[in-house]
Order: C-alpha cells, then structure tokens, then sequence
C-alpha cells in the first residue's frame, strides 16, 4: 500500500497516497485498500474538542469506541489529544488492522488502544454487558448509521455520548424519500432547508432508539456541513427522560405555495390546509423538534484551545454561528430565493437581520445555507423586511 504521512491536530497520520487512488482525477477513499478521508478532518478536530469537553466531566479513565476504525484517525487522535482516554477501535477490514497498530506506534500510544478485526455492531454487541460499556461511542459509516444504532445504544453507559454521522443525504433530503421511509420510518420534505430536517430525522432516528432501552436523549451538538450530518447525544438512563425526549419528537408542516411552516407534536391533529393561503400543505416527520445544540455545550468548546487545529478559523466562525442559532425556531429562510418570490433584488442578509430585529423578532444567520436566517418573524414579516430595504 502506498502511503503519505500527514498531520491533524498533534497527531501524525500514515495514510493511502493521495495520488495513488484516484477517481475522476480526485483522490477517492473508496478506492484505497483502508479508508480514510481528509475531507473529515474538521469533523475529527470538532470531535477531539467535544471529547475534551465530556472528559471533564467524567471520571477517569474514559472509554471511547470506534467501531468503524478505518485506518484509526479518529480513535487514535482521541486517545493521543485527549487525557484520560483509552481507544476501543474495530474494523472487518484485514488491511486496517495492522495500519491503525502502526499510527497507535507512531504516535506512542499503543498501551492506551485495543484493536480488533471485526464487524461493528459484534464490537458493539460484546460491550453490552454491564462493566463492559463504553462511556463515548463515535459511530462515523460510509452512509446510514441506522444500521448500528441498537447496538450502539446498548454499549453506552448511563450519560455517556452517542456521536453519529450520516453520509445519506440523498434519502433524508428528500431527493430519494423511499429509501429515507425504508431506513428512517420517517417522511422527508425537498425543500429549502432540506438539510435541517434531514439533521432532525437522522437524531430522531437516535431518539426513537434509545427510548426503546429507556433512555433519554439530549443533543449536545449538532449540525449538517459538506456532505455529512453529525450529532452528538447525551443518553440517559430513566423513562422519564425518555418521555421528556419523546415529547420533543413531531412532525414539520410546510406550505410548498406560500413557505408557511410550522411544528406540531406527534400525536397532534392538524388542518391539512395552509392558515395562510389555504393550500395543501405537506408533511415531514416523524422527526427531531427540539434544540439542535445546548449552548452550555457549545459555550465549553469555543473555550478549548483548538490553535494546534488545521481547521481551527473555521471551527471559531462555525460554532459561533451555531451558538446564535440554538434556541431558534425550526427550519430557516432563503433571502434569494424569498427575494425572487418577490421579484426584489436580493438585499444584504445583515439588513434583513437586523431590520428584523428592529420589530422585535429574533433572527440570525445559520451554519445551514450562507445566504440564509433563522428568525421567530412571521414569513410575511421577513417579506415585508425585504420589500422595505
């Protein structure tokens, strides 16, 4: 195999040979013989903080599990950037195993992982068992976590972390809504904010798991950027944390006519007519209706030192933007495309906010779509602040 030596964070990775993998003349990870993807380095660096972040909390030591290893960046750079911290890393891939003992090497934590060729959700299977469990489990697959959530549930200790990825953005944007209701039992909506309600399917799909094992859910973090899906849930032991979190679980109306959306609870009746322009109106859900992130959270990680990071003026900007964000409605408005509806010329996105503002809504930009906002306005206000600038 051909390798490259690169660095993320502190840690020195050998990985595939860029140039030696290639498809369509771009380095393609599915092509190497042990996958890694250097597009998922801002994801890793956000992980290790979030880790740093849960570890203070917990007592030592702390048992994080990878079952999807790969060539072990991401089990291997918690247990090199993280104190306290022992690495459970697993792979069916033959080729990895030895890869992810030569990193651990490299970077001379070797006594602070296990390694094991084997499928994920048997890792996970075999951790089950009381004493055995892992108090932060990153689930991080080449498409639908759906697959090992069960098992990954019954491996997390009590308020222990449950990080998943989706890479599945097709299905959950409603681009493929069959294969979303296949694997997600829950209805997808193509829309503007499309992304957001994929991110509220995907931790739904957490919620609705953990609930079957009496566990609550709390969403730590979250968010959707380049071509994956990231959440971070805290569970919790007790059916009434479960109830809790079940109670932030619904449906999205949304007026594909005039924009007009709204949440209701799961078991609430509703008029299948628009109140705004009296049109049909669809239906996404079941799904996610809670915060996306707990500021406190949030306010933790922007105060981990993140100066050693590749992607560490990215991760400033993004999870301020996030932080702003938390305690916003659900879904968010395109100010092109509302301005097109208009047929206005699309006026600067701060104007909006901040004309928004001036009536006494609460608007801000969203990590989601760059020209986009959350706001508690009325559609109608946000037309009107756009007709007015």
């Amino acid at each position: 195999m051909d390798l490259d030596l690169v660095k993320e964070g502190t840690t020195l990775l050998e990985v595939p040979r860029s140039s030696s993998y290639t498809f369509q003349g771009r380095y393609a990870p599915f092509k190497a013989p042990v996958f890694y993807n250097p597009r998922m380095e801002f994801s890793r660096d956000l992980s290790v903080m979030a880790l740093r972040v849960f570890v203070k909390e917990r007592k030592p030591p702390i048992s994080v599990c990878d079952p999807l290893a790969g060539l072990g960046a991401r089990g291997i750079r918690y247990a090199n950037e993280v104190q306290n911290v022992k690495s459970v890393m697993g792979d069916l891939n033959a080729d990895a195993i030895p890869l992810i003992l030569k990193n651990a090497d490299l970077n001379g934590v070797s006594s602070k992982v296990e390694v094991f060729e084997k499928d994920a959700n048997l890792l996970l299977a075999e951790s089950s068992e009381p004493g055995k469990r892992h108090d932060f489990i990153d689930i991080d697959p080449f498409g639908t976590p759906v697959h090992f959530l069960s098992s990954a549930v019954r491996a997390v200790k009590n308020k222990g972390i449950l990080a998943v990825t989706a890479t599945d953005t097709a299905p959950l944007c409603g681009v493929h809504p069959r294969a979303c209701i296949r694997k997600y039992a829950s209805v997808p909506l193509r829309t503007e904010y499309c992304h957001e309600t994929a991110l509220r399917i995907m931790i739904g799909s957490v919620v609705m798991e953990a609930l079957k094992h009496d566990f609550g859910t709390e969403v730590l973090l979250s968010y959707s950027v380049d071509h994956y899906l990231r959440a971070f849930t805290r569970l919790t032991l007790g059916a009434r944390r479960g109830d809790r979190a079940a109670a932030d679980m619904g449906f999205l109306l949304h007026c594909p006519s005039c924009g007009w959306r709204e949440k209701i609870k799961l078991n609430a009746a509703f008029d299948p007519k628009c109140p705004t322009c009296g049109e049909s109106v669809s239906r996404a859900g079941p799904l996610w209706c809670g915060q996306l992130s707990d500021p406190s959270f949030l306010d933790k990680m922007l105060n981990e030192d993140r100066s050693l990071f590749n992607t560490s003026r990215r991760i400033e900007k993004f999870l301020r933007i996030v932080r702003e964000e938390c305690e916003m409605p659900i879904s968010f408005y395109v100010i092109d495309n509302l301005s097109s509806s208009l047929k206005r010329d699309v006026p600067p996105i701060k104007k909006v906010i901040e004309s928004l503002k001036a009536k006494g809504h609460k608007a801000t930009l969203t990590h989601f779509h760059p020209k986009a906002i959350k706001t508690t306005a009325p559609i109608s206000d946000i037309k009107s602040a756009i007709r007015g600038i």
